[in-house]
């Protein structure tokens, strides 16, 4: 059972991933017609605006505990939503700028380094996973794959 629940996470991670990249793509091209800034928050509050017709839509139609939220998950969301501002709007500049496939390395890369900090502290609910030269020297490969991917102009 394990190992089905593994494979379906990563099946999910992976058209999530997908799913990135043409959002990415969308971004890009948004901000080549409208400018990054107009495209982070046209972006969001379009996305937003359509959450929240699902949102009253399920919560009417399907359960009233849709539209419910803990105040501290409140805050989250809400700090997480900011945050999807500053990253549409930072794909938006470099993907119009740098291609796709250099943008979209960057932000992995960024990604993982984050990923690599949040795991070193324990910041993600789990025993701090230490540090190793394993875990630089993948970083250290994944930002030489962001280089190699720079359009050479």
């Amino acid at each position: 059972m394990v190992k089905n629940a593994i494979l379906m996470g990563g099946i999910i991670a992976l058209i999530a991933g997908v799913a990135i990249g043409i959002q990415s793509f969308l971004s890009g091209r948004a901000g080549v017609l409208i400018g990054p800034v107009k495209t982070g928050f046209w972006t969001n509050f379009l996305g937003g605006t359509l959450a929240g017709i699902l949102i009253l839509g399920l919560s009417t139609f399907v359960s009233p505990e849709f539209k419910s939220i803990s105040l501290p998950a409140f805050f989250i969301t809400l700090a997480s939503g900011a945050l999807g501002i500053i990253i549409i709007m930072g794909i938006s500049f470099s993907i119009s700028r740098a291609g796709v496939a250099a943008g979209l390395s960057a932000v992995i890369f960024g990604q993982f380094l984050f990923g690599v900090i949040a795991d070193s502290i324990g910041l993600g609910g789990t025993q701090p996973i230490p540090l190793d030269l394993r875990r630089v020297v993948g970083l250290a490969v994944m930002a030489l794959s962001v280089f190699l991917l720079l359009p050479r102009k």
